[in-house]
């Protein structure tokens, strides 16, 4: 199906352009430190940007638009492992062959944005993807959003019209839902909303407890139980993310969640699973599918990786006219990446105990260990994560040690970022392109680091 102008000159072309833009990318693949005449570029510019914006960054990072696989260069010509790839989005890494070719053919669009009014075939054909990967469950619809707090909105306006007037809603100790007027109150971390008014009424449970996994269950029922007790009738659903990505990706087992879901559907509650980080990242392509959780959820909203964001749901669930609409379905560029990825991840050897996933999970894990117990110890604690979503603790696992640990580790040439709070842990969201050798040389990087830091 053809997309934009096309003949044999605007092909011949493309395809020139394409091989001509991969070619100068995979320049980039190997850390470096800056230019020395470029050593203060990025500090220039984000002291003028901080003036603008109001604020200061976290890191001394602007990107040079250059990088391919696993690393990125900055502008002052430093090359970096980029193992946090935005928070998300970037999980095949830095200039794939299918982000190039989605930005060239999105090029021969006579319009930058794919509007809600008037579609385009880009997000009918990311739909179609999207829909078929959750065949095996009772989703049947898909709805776009600007963002992953947006999709979050969706589906609590969804959930809260179908339910009416039962709009209290019961989510998660540790949750982050995003940063909406909504969703900041599903958020669980206070810090997130100090100065807004309490705009939707939310009860948090006890999530999956690490440190007593076969107490767990009983705790969260517990606490479930009461709150419908107490205040009976007013609930619509309940809202988890199966892999607590801001809480340093904690994640319970398929018994722990059946019987969270089941006390659910007894209830009369629908099920809504935030998947907005963790879709695509898990050893299959939902984490409520690598759970055998399909037959539950009643809702699912997902964005990051997708290149795109937006809410699943059940036909059950499909709102009257009116009630979810706007301006972009998002970029025809990201939306046509986001049906080439999805496509490239359902096809290829990515997903199942023999995926690449669960490789990157086995590596990154079983390496952890290894240092915390050896030349590591003391200065390396708990590592765990699931996939492609890897966390440790560093030190006395405190948040001043922790950034000073990421800190360092990002002037030694690895970006990363922290989660969680009491304990706050170093978060990676590794991209599946990388290499035994990239594996190898990462690790070296970061004992260098837990010997300067701790």
């Amino acid at each position: 199906m053809t997309i934009g102008v096309s003949n044999e000159e605007v092909l011949d072309l493309s395809n020139k352009l394409f091989s001509s833009i991969l070619l100068e990318q995979k320049k980039y693949m190997g850390l470096k430190g800056p230019d020395q005449d470029k050593s203060s570029m990025n500090e220039t510019i984000l002291a003028e940007y901080e003036k603008d914006k109001g604020r200061g960054f976290f890191f001394n990072y602007v990107s040079s638009g250059r990088g391919h696989g696993p690393f990125t260069e900055l502008v002052d010509g430093s090359i970096k492992y980029d193992l946090i790839g935005a928070i998300g989005p970037n999980l095949l890494g830095h200039s794939h062959p299918l982000y190039i070719k989605a930005h060239l053919e999105a090029a021969t669009s006579d319009v930058m944005m794919c509007g809600n009014l008037l579609t385009h075939q880009e997000p009918q054909r990311l739909t179609k993807e999207i829909i078929n990967s959750v065949k095996g469950s009772r989703l049947k619809h898909f709805w776009f959003s600007g963002s992953g707090s947006f999709a979050n909105d969706t589906a609590l306006k969804m959930l809260w019209q179908k339910k009416d007037p039962a709009h209290k809603l019961i989510a998660f100790e540790k949750a982050f839902a995003g940063r909406s007027i909504a969703t900041q109150d599903i958020t669980y971390n206070e810090d997130y909303r100090v100065g807004q008014p309490k705009s939707i009424d939310v009860d948090h449970v006890p999530h999956f407890d690490q440190n007593d996994p076969e107490g767990s269950l009983e705790k969260t029922l517990t606490a479930l139980n009461q709150l419908v007790k107490t205040n009976k009738n007013q609930y619509c659903a309940i809202m988890l993310e199966l892999i607590q990505g801001e809480a340093g990706f904690v994640y319970g087992t398929k018994e722990y969640y059946e019987g969270v879901f089941k006390w659910a559907k007894e209830n009369d509650l629908y099920i809504w699973v935030d998947e907005v980080q963790s879709f695509g990242r898990t050893t299959e392509l939902f984490a409520f599918q690598m759970f055998g959780l399909d037959e539950y959820v009643d809702i699912v909203t997902i964005g990051k990786a997708l290149q795109a964001c937006g809410t699943l749901f059940t036909e059950e669930l499909n709102p009257k006219p009116g009630l979810v609409a706007g301006t972009f379905n998002g970029s025809n560029a990201a939306l046509n990446a986001g049906q080439k990825v999805v496509h490239y991840l359902r096809e290829g050897n990515f997903y199942g105990e023999d995926g690449r996933m669960k490789y990157l999970e086995t590596q990154f894990l079983s390496r952890l260990t290894k240092l915390s117990k050896t030349t590591c110890k003391g200065k390396i604690g708990y590592c765990g994560g699931v996939g492609s979503m890897i966390s440790f603790e560093v030190g006395d696992s405190s948040k001043d040690v922790t950034i000073a640990f990421i800190k360092k580790l990002y002037e030694n040439g690895i970006i990363s970022f922290m989660a969680g709070k009491d304990p706050t842990r170093v978060r990676f969201l590794l991209p599946t392109c990388l290499t035994d050798e990239h594996i190898d040389e990462i690790f070296k990087v970061i004992v260098k680091t837990a010997d300067e830091v701790l």
